[in-house]
């Protein structure tokens, strides 16, 4: 193999590597979420956690809960007396979705995030789909949390 080429190869893979990472980065750009909701629900104490979104009805469509806990630990939530199909999203300090799960109305099995986390968000089931919204995607979570 000539000098040139092999000069030529390593010159490709350093751009190549470049490439990738500038996508990393712009992967990485925050979503307002106020933009994504007319109304956002914050539960930040244990009473209005237990309850969330139990014995509705509806929930309007451009609605959702945010729910702050005050460390950071294996959280599960349930759907118990919770009418509505929902899709409940656990969300790292960062505002960064960490996993989506579907909630089945009426069950008591629990849903637990599989890492350690402080916040979820919930909203109507298949919500996240619809607008595009990824495992992956960092939502900007600062006017929530701001005096966490």
């Amino acid at each position: 193999m000539s000098r040139q080429y092999q000069n030529f190869v390593q010159k490709s893979f350093k751009y190549i590597f470049l490439l990738f990472l500038s996508f990393s980065v712009i992967s990485e750009e925050k979503i307002s979420i106020e933009s994504l909701f007319s109304k956002i629900e914050v539960v930040s104490n244990s009473q209005e956690r237990k309850l969330g979104l139990m014995y509705r009805e509806n929930l309007p469509y451009d609605n959702a809960m945010f729910f702050i806990w005050e460390y950071k630990k294996r959280q599960c939530m349930w759907m118990r007396n919770t009418y509505i199909p929902l899709n409940v999203a656990y969300l790292d300090s960062s505002g960064k979705i960490l996993e989506i799960y579907d909630m089945v109305p009426l069950s008591d099995e629990s849903v637990c995030s599989k890492k350690r986390v402080r916040y979820a968000l919930e909203v109507n089931l298949n919500w996240f789909e619809d607008n595009n919204i990824l495992v992956g995607d960092v939502l900007d979570i600062s006017n929530l949390v701001k005096n966490d």
